[in-house]
């Protein structure tokens, strides 16, 4: 192959080259990009929903020696005694309470709850408002608590009278209702208040000698009556100390003859006056009319073994030791 004829095939071959270049280019920009492969989003991991727990059960002692065991904690509870309704209100629970006995009339709120009768109580109409729980106290009597039982309601009876009884059925109904936080604290409130009257008493250096009328027949407190104690431990002497039953009538040639230093009225709130008393025959050459010492008081809070036990208590020292105040 000559020289000219080597030129020649050379151009070609460099024409030919250039064209499958192109050629190859072209293609390449209309070839359709494959995207680059993305990554499958892991599908969403559920949050477990727990369980719902299961109520433990309330299990109470009552003052019988009952042992009680409530399902759950009590929502409805049915107060078969005014100082029942003054505890639960008092600890926090009066959202709870759905009915109270006829003479529950303290706090204010009470009065507009279901009355469910008194001496007896209405069986059917405090089953008809399903409580979880039914407290009664010392009041409840046996054959109310049997009739409860055997419409199949729980009754929790507490009737510890002396202070410290009070106070730990406090604490009971506290645990029994779920407010046993509040009803602690408000125990040991009235536990302070206790000691605190207790040690101002003993600068007093007399013992009054007390008439306690319950109404205008002369029956009064003796030992194994609540207020008894109270008149006690508030520096007072019983006149009525001897009897032979809780609650005795005395005549009012025994007041007269006993001279009574300090007259309390628990009867005041159905009409009976220190001017009344002080008018009656005879009664002029007792100590206490001479003396002016004839005295009203709300009978409430000295006979209901609740939370203004102190208070009563209190009211009570101030009428028979006043230089104590």
């Amino acid at each position: 192959m000559n020289t000219r004829t080597r030129t020649v095939a050379g151009v070609l071959v460099a024409l030919l080259l250039i064209v499958v270049i192109v050629a190859l280019a072209s293609w390449m920009r209309g070839a359709p990009q494959q995207a680059a492969p993305t990554a499958t989003p892991a599908p969403p991991t559920a949050t477990p929903v727990p369980p719902t727990p299961t109520p433990a059960p309330v299990q109470v002692t009552d003052d019988l020696g009952k042992a009680l065991t409530l399902p759950k904690m009590p929502q409805r509870i049915v107060s078969l005694a005014p100082s029942v309704t003054e505890i639960l209100f008092a600890i926090g629970a009066g959202n709870k309470v759905v009915g109270v006995q006829d003479f529950s009339n303290y706090p204010p709120e009470a009065a507009s709850l279901p009355k469910v009768g008194g001496f007896p109580l209405n069986y059917e109409l405090i089953a008809s408002l399903q409580p979880d729980l039914c407290i009664g106290a010392d009041i409840t009597s046996p054959d109310d608590i049997a009739k409860l039982e055997g419409l199949g309601l729980k009754v929790m009876i507490i009737n510890r009278t002396d202070l410290e009884g009070i106070f730990t059925n406090i604490e009971l109904v506290g645990k029994a209702v779920g407010m046993e936080e509040s009803a602690n604290a408000l125990a040991a409130s009235l536990r302070a208040e206790l000691q605190a009257l207790q040690e101002r008493l003993k600068a007093a250096t007399t013992k009054p000698r007390v008439f306690v009328e319950l109404d205008e027949t002369l029956y009064t407190v003796a030992p194994g009556s609540f207020i008894h104690p109270l008149i006690e431990l508030a520096g007072g002497a019983n006149i009525a100390a001897d009897a032979d039953n809780p609650y005795p009538q005395l005549s009012a040639e025994q007041v007269i003859a006993k001279d009574p230093e300090v007259i309390i009225l628990t009867d005041a709130a159905y009409g009976v006056t220190p001017e009344q008393v002080k008018a009656r025959p005879g009664w002029e050459q007792i100590t206490a009319v001479k003396t002016g010492a004839v005295y009203p008081i709300d009978g409430d809070i000295i006979s209901r073994p609740g939370p203004r036990i102190l208070e009563g208590l209190k009211a009570l020292a101030a009428l028979i030791h006043p230089e104590l105040k």
